[in-house]
């Protein structure tokens, strides 16, 4: 499946128009290009910013949009994290062994429709206005060397963690449960998450 790769976007209320820096991800060598979204624009001129921030975060969640940009990147997280319960119910990730099955198929129609709800819009509406709390968390290990026992902070990698004897290098995370999920499962017993 195909998404975009998203870099930044920035939705400019004067002039009514939505614009996203982004590449496909299965078309290499990856180029950004910077595009005016009109479906975005549409609704930005006919329903508002907020409408448009919903829309946005929407095509996150769906994972038609992945990467980092923040406010949608700090909402979907809050969706994920803080409002967990109450997304279960419009969650479009399936267990993997219903895939397929007619049970599956009921619940995705369900869903689809759910997705639709405002009482979806109001829910993302809540990610969006949420405040991420100020502490952060770090990965952590114990190092033993010749000069002593000491601590190395974690910098999170697409594919490797790497380690630094200075926190402030250290990935930090706004979650500690988004932290624990960036422990490869092979060192569950030997990394940490700390307070920051």
């Amino acid at each position: 499946m195909s998404y975009e790769k998203v870099r930044s976007i920035k939705v400019d209320e004067k002039a009514g128009k939505v614009f996203v820096t982004s590449a496909c991800n299965n078309v290499r060598p990856l180029t950004y290009y910077r595009w005016e979204c009109t479906s975005f624009s549409e609704i930005l001129k006919e329903k508002g910013r907020l409408a448009v921030d919903i829309k946005i975060l929407k095509e996150f969640e769906s994972g038609n949009f992945q990467g980092k940009v923040g406010k949608y990147t700090k909402a979907y997280d809050a969706l994920y994290y803080i409002f967990n319960d109450e997304y279960k119910k419009f969650n479009w990730r399936v267990d993997k062994f219903k895939w397929g099955t007619p049970e599956h198929e009921e619940e995705d129609k369900n869903k689809k429709m759910l997705r639709e709800s405002e009482e979806f819009d109001d829910l993302l509406k809540k990610c969006l206005n949420y405040k991420l709390p100020k502490e952060k968390f770090l990965i952590v290990k114990n190092v033993s060397s010749y000069s002593g026992n000491y601590k190395a902070y974690g910098k999170s990698c697409l594919t490797c963690m790497k380690w630094h004897s200075n926190k402030e290098k250290a990935t930090k995370f706004d979650f500690k449960e988004d932290a624990q999920q960036h422990i490869f499962e092979k060192f569950k017993d030997e990394w940490e998450v700390e307070k920051y």
